[in-house]
């Protein structure tokens, strides 16, 4: 009586495309100008040493840091194209709504403080205005977020594409 042995490999492959269109979607450049700005923001108030003993200046510096290496990630994810593969089951409508929604608020509050402490330094003057400028990226954002996820949408502003 013979014994026949069946050896069966499966391999899985998972392929990373990158998304390109996203680069030049309205989110995208929404997206690009909340990192663009967010760093000028941080980078600003970073360059001051003194700021670090001030605690108004400390949450400007924390909501600033932390929403631009948030942000980073979420874009690499999108021109990774992660969210269609990797996390293709996550709600990224919703996902995109509260992170939007969260960052204006936590910027808004930021802005309005660093308002109030700039004392007419040039600087923090500036600093100031680049923290208006992202709040208003992240509520144009979470505006859209919101759009898409009533089901309406604009040429553009999925982050499926």
């Amino acid at each position: 009586m013979e014994s026949q042995t069946t050896t069966t490999t499966t391999t899985h492959t998972t392929t990373v495309s990158m998304n390109v269109n996203y680069v030049t979607s309205p989110l995208g450049i929404l997206r690009i100008c909340e990192m663009v700005l967010g760093l000028i923001c941080w980078a600003i108030v970073a360059s001051i040493p003194w700021l670090n003993h001030s605690p108004p200046w400390q949450f400007v510096m924390f909501v600033a840091v932390t929403s631009w290496i948030m942000t980073v990630i979420l874009f690499i994810i999108y021109v990774g194209a992660f969210h269609a593969s990797i996390c293709s089951g996550l709600p990224w409508a919703i996902i995109e709504l509260l992170f939007n929604g969260f960052w204006a608020v936590f910027y808004f509050i930021a802005a309005c403080v660093a308002a109030a402490y700039t004392n007419g330094w040039s600087l923090l003057v500036a600093a100031t205005v680049f923290a208006w400028f992202t709040t208003i990226c992240y509520v144009v954002h979470a505006a859209f977020a919101f759009k898409e996820y009533r089901g309406g949408s604009f040429s553009g502003s999925s982050v499926n594409t």
